[in-house]
């Protein structure tokens, strides 16, 4: 007598499609050899400051380990509130205000609010590759928005116009922009915002690079640029700014009513933020800005170094780098694809970066690196590049 052997369940279709992050792949691979100068992971490599991992141990310790409103407590709540209108010159109320574990909850729980399954929702490429997932896992399309390294990978609101589709409902915006560096300028920013306006799509404005800007370039975010912000869903993070990227603490900003069914919908996601960590946040925000300074000023010497050490190299140019703490290198005078060249820069040269066809089939071509690391991994991170960009031409 035979018996068959029990079925085994398979994995949903959703979850077998969903893209592999090559950043993690990359980071992971390059973990376990030797000696890699590491410039991948858009990580500071700072310390969260002192006040703020004290705001969280008093928390603790004052027996705040229980469960929050979904919404987030009142007083991270209202201190980001105040936060945005004295930086937008406009009226932002604690009920325009969803905190989130992280940015990358804010963005899920944005697009959740914002498209159903079969909308459309335009994403530039390049672009943060987790864009494309969390669109994924919503059953909806997303519709490129080709950029070019002509004006610097600006995504401009007639290249949004002519992405156009009958079923958009919402566009993934991101400035200063991960992996390219760019920063929207305002006036196209107010346009972007008009064809919001006049289509009904819904603008889901990642920001969490905001305080990170270079050479007297100034970040205005799209919910400031126009005076009627209904259609922008802004989602902001502590991470990069304050060095809390495993603090997992975010927020989006947008209409009340929006908010009210995001905050409903979050009961089923995350339920809540737990308190010490909303408390550490109050700390940041309020409380001194001096590590916050200094942290964009040690971001933009490094930047400079390593924009100066790549432009150097024969074959090589970036544009951009405006903001945030990317660098998109154009490497196609190699003669290699992005994998190629990452795979050789990381085993010959011992040297780990981001192909470019992580962030989109247009980042072919180019490579991410990240400066958010020591001036001496950058320097051997040009040396390698270099090295690899002569023996490719030989």
């Amino acid at each position: 007598m035979t018996h068959d052997a029990p079925a085994v369940p398979s994995a949903s279709r959703t979850a077998q499609d969903y893209p592999v992050s090559a950043i993690r792949t990359v980071s992971e691979r390059a973990a376990v050899i030797d000696g890699v100068a590491i410039l991948t992971l858009g990580e500071p490599d700072f310390d969260t400051p002192p006040h703020v991992i004290e705001a969280a141990i008093e928390s603790m310790r004052a027996g705040e380990t229980r469960y929050t409103p979904n919404a987030g407590i009142p007083e991270l709540r209202e201190a980001i509130a105040q936060v945005y209108t004295q930086r937008w010159g406009r009226e932002v109320g604690p009920e325009n205000v969803v905190v989130t574990v992280g940015g990358q909850e804010g963005m899920f729980l944005a697009l959740r609010t914002a498209v159903d399954a079969g909308d459309d929702v335009l994403v530039t490429d390049p672009a943060y590759a987790n864009y494309k997932g969390q669109i994924h896992l919503m059953g909806a399309n997303a519709v490129d928005v080709p950029l070019t390294e002509d004006n610097g990978f600006i995504v401009t609101a007639a290249q949004v116009e002519d992405a156009l589709t009958p079923r958009t409902r919402a566009l993934m915006l991101n400035s200063p922009a991960n992996p390219l560096g760019a920063v929207v300028p305002e006036e196209e920013l107010v346009a972007i915002a008009e064809l919001a306006r006049k289509h009904d799509f819904i603008v889901i404005s990642d920001e969490v690079y905001e305080h990170i800007v270079h050479d007297g370039v100034r970040h205005v975010s799209i919910a400031q640029a126009v005076p009627d912000f209904q259609h922008v869903l802004m989602v902001g993070s502590l991470s990069k700014s304050y060095a809390m990227t495993g603090w997992r603490v975010g927020y989006i900003i947008g209409p009340e009513h929006l908010l009210a069914t995001t905050i409903v919908m979050k009961e089923g996601v995350t339920s809540c933020s737990p308190a010490f960590v909303q408390k550490a946040a109050v700390a940041a925000l309020t409380g001194p800005q001096d590590a916050l300074t200094a942290m964009i000023a040690t971001y933009r010497s490094r930047r400079d170094l390593i924009v100066d050490g790549l432009s150097a190299i024969p074959g090589v140019t970036c544009t951009g780098a405006d903001g945030a703490f990317y660098v998109f290198a154009d490497i196609s005078a190699s003669g290699l694809t992005s994998d190629a060249f990452v795979e050789r820069l990381l085993v010959d040269h011992r040297v780990a970066v981001i192909p470019g066809t992580a962030f989109g089939a247009h980042g072919e071509g180019f490579v991410r690196l990240s400066y958010a690391a020591d001036e001496e991994t950058i320097r051997r991170g040009i040396d390698g590049i270099a090295e690899l960009m002569a023996s490719a031409r030989d």
